[in-house]
């Protein structure tokens, strides 16, 4: 006589994880977006107004990518004591 042990109910189906989507980093993008806005209205404006718009503009984008740089780690292997 062969026994054979059925289960009732089938095993459930185990779905595969669902993949997120990549987190766009938005504040970056926001930035670019001032920058070219500026630039963009100094055009419109012209003269002096103008330049001032440009000179702002080059501030805004020199300041933003001072801060991003001076979050970097810059000290390599120099602290690398032997």
């Amino acid at each position: 006589m062969l026994l054979l042990i059925h289960d009732p109910e089938p095993p459930p189906e185990e779905r595969p994880p669902r993949r997120r989507l990549p987190v766009l980093p938005w504040r970056p993008f926001a930035w670019f977006a001032v920058f070219c806005w500026m630039l963009v209205a100094a055009g419109a404006v012209g003269g002096l107004a103008g330049y001032l718009l440009v000179l702002a503009a080059i501030f805004v984008g020199c300041w933003r990518v001072d801060r991003w740089l001076a979050k970097q780690y810059w000290g390599g292997l120099r602290e690398v004591q032997r």
